[in-house]
């Protein structure tokens, strides 16, 4: 079962108020992302880190900058702009934020890329719709099952684009998904998902972080359909 991220999230909370005496560019962007604005670090020097504009949409230029940079195949160039977007633009239409970073990174033939934003979190985005949730954790499934907050001409929309991305990248890429918003912490592969709670003050907004295997081509529109992910308490 593979715990890649889980485990690098774990490292960043161990080290999130302890001393950094090694050089931050080493580490994953799982980790790097969330102390670089949680200690207001310098990231001028760390390769692949974009900053969301929060004027104007720059979703393309930030993932045809990245997969640039990390010369990725060209047979899952569009793959990887279609999920860019899609996380991007629940950045810009759900949480409200002040700053947001993307990602990316080669590590042992997988890639890795995170995307952070300083906004409301999920769960505070979903609190004002007439849906019972739970707890932080069901707020977060409840958002991968297609509960959104956005809201046009009085209708709610149903969100499509964060479970198709996590259909794309546990499937389609035999990856893991990582999310960590408010209080709580969810991660996904194929196969198995875990939920647990977090301190509130962990990550300062969303924190979503992906790890993919694209040795070989995803037809992403097998996965373009409503997967409904379950917990089992």
């Amino acid at each position: 079962m593979k715990r890649v991220l889980l485990n690098k999230f774990k490292e960043y909370e161990n080290m999130k108020n302890k001393e950094i005496t090694k050089d931050i560019g080493n580490f994953s962007p799982t980790i790097i992302l969330p102390l670089i604005y949680n200690r207001k670090m310098n990231f001028n020097n760390i390769d692949s880190i974009r900053k969301i504009n929060k004027s104007n949409d720059n979703s393309e230029e930030i993932s045809n900058e990245i997969i640039d940079e990390l010369k990725l195949n060209k047979n899952n160039i569009n793959t990887l702009k279609f999920i860019f977007h899609e996380l991007i633009a629940n950045v810009y239409d759900h949480s409200k934020f002040e700053n947001a970073y993307v990602m990316g990174k080669l590590d042992n033939n997988y890639y890795e890329f995170s995307f952070l934003d300083d906004g409301i979190t999920i769960p505070a985005s979903l609190k004002k719709l007439n849906t019972p949730i739970k707890n932080d954790c069901d707020a977060i499934i409840k958002a991968i099952n297609g509960l959104s907050s956005k809201n046009e001409l009085g209708y709610v929309e149903r969100g499509t684009g964060l479970n198709n991305t996590i259909n794309i990248v546990t499937s389609g890429s035999n990856g893991e998904v990582l999310i960590v918003s408010g209080c709580a912490l969810i991660h996904l592969t194929k196969d198995n998902i875990i939920a647990r709670e977090v301190p509130n003050d962990c990550i300062d907004g969303t924190l979503v972080s992906l790890r993919m295997n694209l040795n070989s081509k995803i037809d992403i529109y097998k996965y373009l359909k409503q997967v409904k992910y379950e917990l089992i308490l």
